[in-house]
């Protein structure tokens, strides 16, 4: 999201204070959009997996319930840490609980698709 040629990093314009350096900031609409996109691609397949995990494992009820909510903030956790370099505000523009909750009604519905049928295939047939 940041643009290296925008000179973020270091020399000042001359008569500019140090706030004046610190308070600019290169934004980007499409790379934002393209970031948000890669996050819910890895969420959706993260949705299916741990559907699959949980109907397999044959989590009925609050523990299937449970196995998401945990999945998914240990995956929204990763792609913070590994893809982010810990810094939230950088790619994504948006809050912690904005970052963990965007699209979750999306990926609950793809868990509780491939969990029902996994557990059904597993332990029903």
């Amino acid at each position: 999201m940041m643009d290296p040629m925008a000179n973020l990093d270091g020399g000042s314009a001359p008569g500019a204070s140090k706030d004046d350096v610190d308070s600019k900031d290169a934004f980007d609409p499409m790379v934002l959009r393209l970031n948000l996109n890669r996050i819910d691609q890895v969420r959706s397949y993260m949705g299916i997996v741990s559907g699959c995990v949980a109907g397999i494992g044959g989590l009925t009820g609050l523990e299937g319930l449970a196995c998401f909510i945990l999945l998914h903030v240990f995956v929204a956790l990763c792609i913070w840490a590994s893809k982010m370099n810990f810094n939230l505000k950088a790619y994504t523009r948006q809050s912690w609980m904005g970052y963990l909750t965007t699209n979750i009604q999306q990926c609950g519905l793809s868990f509780m698709l491939f969990w029902t049928l996994f557990y059904g295939l597993v332990y029903l047939f």
